[in-house]
């Protein structure tokens, strides 16, 4: 991709190499959302959710 590029829906933006599967989540900016960290702090030693985990909910307001 670069700047000015022009794209249509479903055009495939870039990949990940990770070794395993990643998807990325885009919520329009009004969607309130709470994640569920699993009781861990994002980082270098946290561990992977589990498949099929929740890992967030909508809510009605940002503080909820």
């Amino acid at each position: 991709m670069y700047e000015g590029q022009h794209v249509q829906k479903g055009d495939q933006l870039g990949m990940f190499h990770f070794g395993g599967s990643t998807h990325c989540l885009i919520f329009r900016p009004e969607v309130n959302l709470k994640f569920d960290l699993h009781g861990q702090t994002p980082g270098l030693h946290s561990e992977n959710i589990p498949l099929r985990a929740r890992i967030a909910v909508v809510t009605d307001s940002q503080g909820e």
